[in-house]
């Protein structure tokens, strides 16, 4: 599949999708937050991912964190799966 998309010049886009979630109960925010941008490659969705998940996790702040053990989660869709 990748040499037919390198070599016809077919490219997937991809939407980034984040969740903060809590360990202490097994769940996450519902709906997951979209990001408006589209990505040319899954791998530069991914990378998009651990950023922002790292920013929210900053944003949230340590006592948040600690006290409700949150986390990011992230998936990064195919726009054709939308």
């Amino acid at each position: 599949m990748g040499y037919y998309i390198k070599n016809t010049s077919l490219s997937m886009k991809y939407f980034l999708l984040l969740w903060v979630c809590s360990a202490i109960n097994g769940s996450c925010m519902m709906p997951p937050i979209q990001k408006s941008q589209l990505f040319n490659s899954h791998y530069e969705c991914v990378k998009a991912g651990y950023l922002e998940g790292l920013q929210m996790v900053q944003a949230i702040g340590r006592i948040e964190i600690e006290k409700n053990r949150l986390f990011v989660a992230f998936n990064c869709k195919p726009e054709t799966s939308i």
